[in-house]
């Protein structure tokens, strides 16, 4: 086991179950659109998918009045923000605030990393303003040494007074400095986890890369000579769920954000986030064997 001096993490189903959040949180966004604009439902999420699909983010907070919903009601952008953008900015608020969660034991393992002095750091292909937020959301924000994202949105021309003043006044931001990487850097492109060698002055061997993604995470690993742990347990995603997020998912942004099933097996998987810790100290085990029981509970 060479000498590790850094843990760098993936986000979305690695940290958190991002499709148990965002199904629920888009749903709900879909029925307050249903209820307050009388289009059919069908209407309403094609014109959402055609601007998720152009940002390649179910994540754009602006997809509403970017979309053809917006286009009868141009002429008055206050009133349709009140009316319409508004219901349903809080549903979905609300449905994040229910469903969004760390998965178990992550804040304190990031925690436990750190104390051990290594630098850890997030690696995303989100955008900077949802990758930002979400951290904010979920009470990881300061718990990194560094964030690594692909480029912030760029607010639209109709957009709420608040908003935009808040976003001037860096209200959005959080505390963990962050570095937006080109957006041809997206994972399995290894450009982010080298930039983040070079910035940290490590080699591969002296990082332990963890992400759910065979394909995307651990092929970055793989090629800059990284520890891949894959996160298996991030890929436990029921069929009810993809079936649901592929009705409002562009195919290209699922592909994203969520592990294919067949995507193929990775020789050092975990069962928790918490047993990085164990991977540190040199514990090994694959896909579908049975990971040691944490500590305190094993068994005589």
């Amino acid at each position: 086991m060479p000498s590790i001096r850094a843990v760098v993490t993936d986000l979305d189903n690695t940290l958190y179950p991002w499709v148990d959040y965002i199904v629920p949180a888009l749903e709900a966004m879909i029925d307050s659109l249903v209820a307050t604009t009388g289009l059919p439902r069908i209407r309403i999420v094609q014109s959402l998918k055609a601007v998720y699909a152009q940002y390649e983010s179910n994540e754009y907070p602006f997809a509403i009045q970017l979309s053809d919903i917006f286009r009868p009601y141009e002429a008055d952008f206050d009133s349709f923000n009140a009316l319409v953008v508004d219901p349903a900015r809080l549903a979905f608020r609300a449905a994040r605030d229910r469903y969004l969660k760390p998965y178990p034991g992550v804040r304190e393992t990031l925690d436990q990393l750190r104390a051990r002095g290594l630098k850890v750091v997030a690696l995303t292909d989100a955008p900077r303003n949802a990758a930002e937020l979400r951290l904010k959301h979920l009470k990881l924000d300061g718990h990194f040494d560094a964030l690594y994202t692909l480029p912030f949105f760029p607010l639209p021309e109709n957009v709420a007074p608040e908003i935009r003043r808040k976003e001037e006044e860096g209200h959005y931001r959080g505390k963990t400095p962050v570095v937006e990487l080109p957006r041809d850097a997206e994972k399995p492109n290894p450009a982010g986890l080298r930039r983040i060698l070079a910035d940290l002055v490590l080699r591969g061997p002296e990082v332990i890369y963890v992400g759910d993604n065979v394909k995307k995470d651990m092929a970055v690993a793989q090629a800059c000579g990284a520890v891949g742990v894959w996160a298996e347990y991030g890929t436990y995603v029921s069929k009810e769920y993809r079936d649901r997020l592929a009705v409002i998912s562009a195919r290209r942004i699922t592909q994203r954000h969520v592990a294919d099933e067949a995507q193929g097996r990775w020789p050092l998987a975990v069962s928790s986030f918490v047993q990085v810790v164990d991977v540190l100290e040199g514990a090994r085990w694959g896909p579908g064997r049975r990971a040691p029981a944490p500590r305190g509970r094993r068994r005589r």
